[in-house]
């Protein structure tokens, strides 16, 4: 980030923790270099001390940056032990995703769900101190975070001086194309192609920052192969998106979001008029490839799979389909059913079973609740189905479980 925008996060990155009495992060993601997380006073900086062995603390919060430009500049997701985060992205004059600031974390909703889902039981009393909002409060909190990054996007100072620099950069490296492209039509194509595969491989292979680096000499090439000429400069970055978006793909990304983001930006080509935008925007785009590629897969899974337990715990009395979750995360029956076994060892439709009779239970020891609308209120067919569902779960009847309970 520029100085002056780092400036602005450093000073409402402390008034938002001090205002909410919860933590907030500074995301920078620089040109060309690796990201870096800035955190908060450490008393507040709990992600510091999560004793969950698998989280990425850099790759949660990039995810969030990352989905909030994409989604009007705010996100609210989950890290992998279930807890909240609010995202507010920091965009350049271009679009381009400089960063952001994120919040949290926080519990949303209600706290015992979220202690009986965590990864490790001896991180219950930390989570148990932290704030618990509820879902209409952390919409709110989040469009005022939003309007405050929105403001510190705003900047003009240093414009000028560092698109002259890219394009300094950027001439360098058409200095040194030029000496390629002297034989015929094809030499030149092959020479291109050669470049774009390089490129291919090295996203696929998993060479982060030796993808990003290639971006100026790769442009160099398509702006002399396509002797300057704006039109079809516009045509071989069309070519290059396809490219990367398969890449990208091959490289672990999620093929959904890829296919939308590549339409994303297919729309977002015909917007420019100038190349050195051009040259900007582009620069962003395979930077989102990338990092959607290499940071991003993991903690979306978990992020999608804590969307989806919340869901089928607020609307367990609902009829729940593989389809209408699906809808709910934006992702293909197939893949959500994959990653949701793969995050928790159990099939959608089990952990839908297992919420179901565990909310049948809290219900059973109100004994002035009958089982047929305890049946109807945690979305069994009807008592005769909840009874058999929920003694091949307990290995006894409703009717027992009740009696047991009240010692009868």
């Amino acid at each position: 980030m520029l100085d002056l925008i780092m400036e602005k996060c450093l000073k409402y990155q402390r008034h938002f923790s001090e205002l909410l009495e919860i933590g907030c992060k500074i995301v920078d993601i620089p040109d060309g270099v690796p990201s870096t997380l800035i955190p908060e006073d450490e008393m507040r900086n709990f992600c510091a001390h999560c004793r969950f062995e698998k989280k990425n603390e850099l790759a949660t919060h990039l995810y969030g940056c990352h989905e909030a430009h994409r989604w009007n500049g705010k996100y609210i997701y989950y890290c992998p032990i279930g807890l909240t985060f609010i995202a507010a992205s920091i965009s350049g004059e271009s679009g381009e995703l400089l960063g952001g600031l994120v919040l949290g974390p926080i519990v949303m909703g209600d706290l015992q769900d979220v202690l009986y889902d965590l990864p490790s039981q001896d991180m219950a009393w930390d989570v148990s101190r932290l704030s618990v909002f509820s879902t209409q409060k952390v919409q709110h909190i989040s469009e005022i975070f939003s309007a405050v990054t929105s403001h510190i996007s705003g900047f003009e100072r240093q414009k000028l001086q560092n698109l002259m620099y890219d394009q300094e950069r950027i001439l360098k490296e058409i200095y040194i194309a030029k000496d390629y492209y002297g034989g015929s039509d094809t030499q030149s194509a092959d020479m291109l192609l050669q470049f774009e595969k390089a490129l291919r491989l090295t996203v696929i292979s998993g060479e982060k920052e030796a993808a990003l680096k290639m971006i100026n000499e790769l442009l160099a090439h398509i702006y002399v192969y396509s002797n300057y000429d704006f039109a079809s400069v516009k045509v071989r970055l069309l070519e290059l998106l396809v490219v990367l978006s398969r890449a990208t793909i091959e490289a672990g990304a999620d093929p959904g979001d890829t296919f939308r983001m590549s339409e994303d930006f297919i729309t977002q080509i015909e917007q420019y008029s100038d190349v050195d935008q051009l040259a900007f925007w582009i620069s962003d785009i395979v930077r989102r490839f990338v990092v959607q590629a290499f940071d991003l897969a993991q903690v979306k899974h978990s992020d999608v799979v804590f969307k989806i337990t919340n869901h089928i715990k607020k609307n367990c009395a609902e009829k729940l389909t593989l389809d209408s979750l699906a809808r709910e995360v934006y992702l293909s029956k197939s893949y959500l059913s994959s990653i949701f076994k793969q995050e928790t060892g159990m099939s959608l439709t089990s952990y839908i079973t297992k919420v179901r009779v565990e909310k049948s239970k809290k219900m059973l020891i109100e004994d002035s609740v009958g089982l047929a609308a305890i049946a109807s209120q945690c979305g069994f067919k009807d008592q005769s189905y909840f009874t058999k569902v929920f003694k091949k779960e307990t290995g006894i009847s409703p009717k027992r479980f009740r009696n047991g309970y009240f010692g009868d």
